[in-house]
């Protein structure tokens, strides 16, 4: 039981928001995604770090991603992807159990279907970016893959930023930066990861205190 206490409160000391970024692919050159992702890298918000990832856009990275969301005690986890037919910045709000290239479920026990865990009406409050736009399907390539896993990980493991409060999750596709400047892209993204952490149920509170929310 000591034990436990111990490590919960060393993760809860380093607790940070992860955010995960794609590199280019297939005839693209850049990837806005991966792009936003290193410009947010190191900055703060609601006094949360921001951890930054990029990952290549397959299966090995997925999995690479999937390591860094099992380093228990993130404050929030979002995955960004490239959208380039999006009118702005899309924000998905369910993932379903479907690997990419529709090569079975991810979790075969898994549901067909699963929601965000962040708190979509603190976003909805809280944002006036005419750029956000809601949406029910993250497709079937990898970026729904990504998703799904880390909200099935969440789940599953009942991991808590506090009492009663699910680690907020959150994929969000980002557009070209013909139709949204990257700077701007990355404003709302950071935002947006201000209002999720916010809207977990103890912003502003010790490390401690949060470790003691999730795990006393």
């Amino acid at each position: 039981m000591w034990a436990r206490a111990f490590v919960g409160l060393l993760y809860a000391a380093d607790a940070d928001i992860l955010l995960t970024g794609y590199n280019p692919w297939g005839n693209f050159s850049s990837n806005p995604s991966g792009d936003v992702a290193v410009l947010l890298n190191g900055s703060r918000v609601q006094n949360v770090m921001i951890r930054s990832v990029r990952v290549d856009v397959s299966e090995e990275g997925v999995l690479e991603a999937q390591g860094y969301v099992s380093e228990v005690g993130w404050d929030a986890i979002v995955h960004l992807g490239f959208e380039n037919v999006a009118k702005g910045l899309k924000l998905e709000t369910v993932a379903w159990n479907n690997r990419a290239l529709n090569r079975g479920p991810v979790a075969p026990e898994g549901p067909q279907f699963l929601p965000t865990t962040g708190d979509l009406g603190a976003v909805a409050l809280n944002t006036h970016n005419p750029h956000e736009l809601w949406s029910r399907d993250a497709g079937d390539f990898f970026c729904n893959e990504i998703y799904y896993r880390t909200l099935y990980k969440i789940r599953q493991e009942k991991w808590r930023r506090c009492k009663g409060a699910l680690v907020p999750s959150i994929f969000i596709h980002v557009p070209p930066v013909q139709q949204l400047p990257l700077e701007e892209s990355a404003e709302f993204v950071k935002s947006l990861l201000g209002d999720l952490v916010h809207a977990s149920g103890c912003p502003g509170q010790s490390s401690l205190r949060r470790w003691w929310h999730a795990y006393g």
